[in-house]
């Protein structure tokens, strides 16, 4: 069994939206899915209530009992589990990056976004834990590649001593309207943008989790 944590200090940085999207994608190539929410919000958990589909699965939980988490899941055949952390929760966030094979850190582009990124790098740098930023609601890229915002975040974050994950997801309308009635945007429009960067995604997290 394969653990992928997403944390971010910062609110509205698209963890949960992320985690979902990869969720979804991950059961479309075959995988037995569990999605943790450690969120008290529980965003990841109204969606899944809005779901037709059983799969992937979700429990809701909080980081003192994550270890007990994986270990009944890995129990009950998963292969892949997603966590979703809340914001401001450092607890949880050391719990999750301490216990998950990859950590994903999502990010909005914008400056202030960027400065946030120093708690949370601090924190991995502080338990000795290897992770990836994901930038996160990007302007879309034009013919001429990425927008010049997007690739000043790519040199901003060296500072961090992170890697960037190539893939940018881009801030579409489709990642909205899927998640209305409990879809990923690969099943709301497999063949759109959206989901062409998701599909991108997941074939670069996959090469490392599942060679």
């Amino acid at each position: 069994m394969k653990t992928l944590g997403i944390i971010a200090q910062k609110g509205g940085s698209g963890k949960t939206t992320l985690g979902i999207h990869l969720a979804v994608r991950a059961v479309t190539a075959g995988l037995e899915v569990l999605l943790v929410d450690l969120d008290p919000q529980g965003s990841a958990t109204a969606w899944w209530q809005r779901r037709r589909q059983q799969a992937p699965g979700l429990v809701q939980a909080d980081g003192a009992h994550l270890g007990d988490v994986l270990d009944r899941a890995r129990d009950s055949g998963f292969q892949l589990v997603i966590i979703d952390t809340a914001p401001h929760a450092s607890a949880a966030a050391v719990s999750c990056a301490q216990l998950a094979d990859r950590v994903y850190i999502p990010t909005r582009p914008a400056i202030l976004d960027l400065d946030a990124i120093g708690s949370t790098a601090g924190l991995l740098v502080e338990i000795g834990r290897a992770a990836q930023v994901v930038l996160n609601a990007c302007p879309p890229p034009t013919r001429s590649g990425e927008p010049r915002i997007v690739g000043e975040a790519r040199q901003a974050l060296v500072a961090y001593g992170i890697p960037v994950n190539p893939v940018a997801l881009s801030q579409r309308a489709a990642f909205s309207h899927a998640l209305i009635d409990g879809r990923a945007v690969t099943e709301f429009e497999s063949g759109g943008k959206a989901a062409a960067e998701i599909d991108a995604l997941w074939l670069d997290l996959s090469q490392e989790l599942f060679p």
